[in-house]
């Protein structure tokens, strides 16, 4: 391979695979709709959902941290991985421009 060759395998656990993905901000969806639209993408043949994680919200106030109902992340991804999805969490300090302060918290 030279140098500016690209491969475009990705390995997971020791096995050749693709990433078909889709994108689902759970921030902006009803958790009652969370099954459904990971259902809905996974019979569109993806295999990997992948979401922002968005400072702002889960910590709105400095020191208090919000990871309950609508923002219950850890429950987006069992759902995702009893359907064998794989997950692509974006947590950063700045996610998007369409987000205010791109996520991050205004205490800042």
């Amino acid at each position: 391979m030279t140098k500016f060759e690209i491969k475009d395998e990705f390995y997971y656990n020791d096995k050749q695979v693709k990433i078909i993905s889709d994108v689902i901000h759970y921030f902006r969806v009803v958790p009652e709709y969370w099954l459904d639209r990971l259902e809905k993408s996974k019979a569109l043949g993806c295999n990997t959902v992948e979401t922002y994680v968005p400072w702002n919200l889960h910590e709105l106030h400095e020191g208090q941290f919000n990871y309950t109902v609508s923002l219950d992340l850890r429950r987006l991804i069992l759902m995702a991985d009893s359907l064998d999805l794989h997950v692509i969490l974006r947590p950063a300090p700045y996610i998007c421009a369409e987000i205010e302060f791109g996520g991050l918290p205004y205490w800042l």
